[in-house]
Parts: C-alpha cells; structure tokens; sequence
C-alpha cells in the first residue's frame, strides 16, 4: 500500500501519521520496499510479535536483576536493621497485602474470617495466583460461611482450586505468603483498613504461626467440593453435615442452603438413621467412624 493510500484509509492528518508510521517502523511492525520508494509494507505480525516479545522478557529480566541487587546493597548498609514485624497503617494494608500475595510462588495459607476489607471480599488476585500454580489453603471461620453470600464466595474459591476447610471459632484472621510474611490484624474484630496490620518477617515468632496454621488444619472440617460426590453421601447431604458439625443452627443452615426449616430437621434425621445415631451429638462421631468426615 502506497503512503497516500494508508493515510487516506486511517484518516490521520500527515504529522500524526508520520508520527505513526516512524513508530511502527522502530517497532519492526512496518518496513519500506526498497524497490518501490513509497510502498508501505507491513512485517508479520506473529514472526515481529515474538521477537518484540522477547526483547520485553529480557527487558524485564534485567529490571529483575538490576532489583534485587538494589535490595541487596539497601540491607548491606551499616545502619540497616532487618525488622522482624513491621505494624502497618490502615491505609497501607491492602496495598500490601496484594504486594505480598502477587510475590508468592509457592502456597499460600488464610485464616479467614469477618470483618473484611471490602463488602464482597472477592480477592481478584488469589484466582489470578491460583492459575498462576500456586496453592491455597484456607481455614474458614464459621462466620465467614454465615455471612451473606458467604458460602457461594467460598464455592468459587474451591471451584478455582482452593483447599478449604471450616471450623467453629479461628483465634485469629491471617494470611501467610510462601513462608515468608505473615499478616495478621492488629485487633481481632476491626476491619483491617481501620486498625492496621502486623506483617511478620521470617522469624520464631513467623515459625510459631506457621505451627498454628497447620495444627488448626489438622482439626478443621473439609469443606465439601461443589459437584464432587461423597464415596458415600450426596454432596448435598455432605454439605448439611459438614455445616451442621460446625456448629450452625437450623435456621442458619435454612439461609445458607436456601431450604425450610422442615428439610432440615428431616434430613438431619435421615443422617442420624443411617449413621445409627440417637443425637446429634453422636452423629458427628459416627460420621467420623463411617469416614463421612476426616480432619486430614
């Protein structure tokens, strides 16, 4: 295509469209002919996109290097004190903690419970990560589930590969990234933009936490897949128990699982029956016994 027959066709004025063309020749997306002055032709957008590809990994490689040893020379300086927790204002807190979760390569570990930064607490950059590779693994505060669209929040966590596990009362809300940070509220029951946050270097005290985590993992109810059948209930029944066991009432169970009252009192009887329980209190020890549960 000839350069009149370009610039008609993109209707830009002739400073703008030099302008374009110089660009895309620096770019490698456009070339002249040599042959025929004045001919624009366009470069093969697969074969230039991979080099120009190339030449941002390296760019980005360099930038990588060129960062790490500007961390290096910052905590090589006399006065630098590595700092074992640093106490975060509220402002700061959820900057950070997308910062340290984006960091992660490994697996990720979350206390949660209410209340929480955001009203739907959607969390955009755990899926990214999760498809990214990197695991997750979730201890659920009762009251996580109770709260509105709590449960259909957590489906979409496990739906994404999350592992998630529930249980009555966390001590504390917690993120822990790749064994290297932990962060944790200030105050328990305070939304973290309002109180701030603990952010835990690698230290005793990160290793102590690290303990924590995975002794509540060990007792905590695994939350059942969405679409997975149970060896041997029926993930709704599945489901029923588990919200059962951690110790939600009827009525809560009606509003989470969207059915009456009446449902559940009956099929919670049918569980019982079949477990040969006569309260609900043996249920959960039988269910343990049958391997309707597991803590593993």
């Amino acid at each position: 295509m000839s350069t009149s027959e370009a610039m008609t066709a993109v209707s830009l004025p002739e400073p703008a469209f030099a302008d374009a063309v110089t660009g895309l020749m620096t770019m490698g997306l456009l070339h002249t002919d040599p042959a025929r002055p004045g001919l624009l032709v366009a470069s093969p957008p697969d074969l230039t996109g991979i080099t120009m590809l190339l030449q941002r990994y390296r760019e980005l490689h360099d930038a990588r290097v060129t960062l790490n040893e500007l961390a290096a020379s910052y905590r090589d300086a006399p006065n630098y004190v590595d700092p074992l927790v640093e106490v975060l204002p509220g402002l700061e807190v959820s900057r950070r903690l997308s910062e340290i979760q984006s960091q992660a390569t490994e697996e990720i570990l979350i206390i949660d419970a209410p209340p929480y930064l955001t009203v739907d607490d959607s969390n955009p950059v755990q899926i990214t990560q999760m498809q990214a590779g990197v695991t997750y693994r979730t201890i659920y505060d009762q009251l996580a589930l109770a709260a509105p669209g709590g449960l259909e929040r957590i489906t979409k966590f496990m739906d994404a590969g999350e592992r998630a596990k529930v249980m009555d009362h966390t001590p504390a809300k917690m993120m822990i990234v790749d064994r290297r940070w932990a962060m944790l509220p200030q105050q328990r029951h305070i939304v973290l933009s309002e109180c701030g946050s603990l952010l835990v270097h690698r230290s005793p005290l990160l290793d102590s936490l690290l303990a924590l985590f995975e002794v509540l993992w060990m007792s905590a109810l695994p939350m059942p897949e969405s679409g997975t059948p149970h060896p041997t209930l029926s993930p709704e029944d599945n489901q029923l128990l588990v919200l059962l066991l951690t110790g939600f009432t009827d009525d809560s169970i009606c509003r989470q699982l969207g059915i009456a009252k009446r449902t559940v009192a009956r099929r919670v009887k049918l569980l019982m029956t079949r477990a040969g329980a006569e309260t609900r209190m043996q249920l959960g020890f039988h269910a343990a016994r049958l391997g309707w549960i597991t803590t593993l």
